[in-house]
């Protein structure tokens, strides 16, 4: 007869789950990333998995955008912390791209298209839909409105700082951390400016 489990204990293997493929995207990559290992990582029957989730894929997308609102909900509460403007906004930038637990830069683009595609099409327009409104919100909450500059330009120097913080190179890790910090000191200026001067054309 098959072990009946508690809604208390499945709770604590999907939390488990979402820990343990944090961990596993981070170290192998998303795309290497199989239903044993996962089902190995928090020690259950790889059959056991499916009782969770349809496929791999659904598991993946579930982890990365827990993640992912996991770490706006971190940056959303900057906004009532002691924090100057711009401190808020390195606090933020660091806890998007450095953080332990972060997969900001373990899970690029062509990894979400990859996904997209196989999953149902009812979640792409979804996810399009979800990730303008989370930077909306990620902006609002700290302070800068679409009225005071081009979010486009704010989405774009992202893109750089990620595209810089997620492709190791043949150069200097010390180097490397301090271009990091130059960019993230560079967008927080920037994004100062419009906080200072809330009036000012974009």
């Amino acid at each position: 007869m098959p072990k009946i489990i508690s809604e208390q204990e499945k709770e604590h293997i999907k939390n488990a789950m979402y820990v343990k493929g944090i961990e596993l995207i981070r170290k192998k990559g998303m795309k290497r990333v199989t239903v044993d290992d996962i089902a190995a990582a928090v020690q259950i029957a790889k059959g056991s998995f499916y009782a969770y989730y349809s496929s791999k894929e659904e598991f993946l997308y579930h982890t990365i955008k827990h993640n992912e609102q996991a770490l706006l909900d971190r940056i959303l509460e900057l906004e009532a912390s002691s924090y100057n403007f711009k401190d808020k906004i390195i606090h933020a930038l660091h806890a998007l791209y450095l953080a332990s637990d972060s997969l900001a830069l373990y899970v690029q683009t062509s990894d979400l298209e990859y996904l997209m595609r196989k999953l149902p099409d009812s979640i792409h327009s979804m996810e399009q839909e979800k990730s303008q409104n989370n930077f909306q919100r990620t902006m609002i909450a700290l302070g800068i409105e679409d009225t005071q500059c081009d979010y486009s330009v704010i989405a774009n120097l992202m893109d750089g700082l990620h595209f810089v913080a997620s492709n190791p190179n043949s150069y200097s890790e010390r180097g490397r951390a301090q271009a990091l910090n130059i960019l993230v000191e560079a967008i927080a200026d920037y994004l100062s400016k419009f906080k200072q001067n809330p009036t000012e054309n974009r």
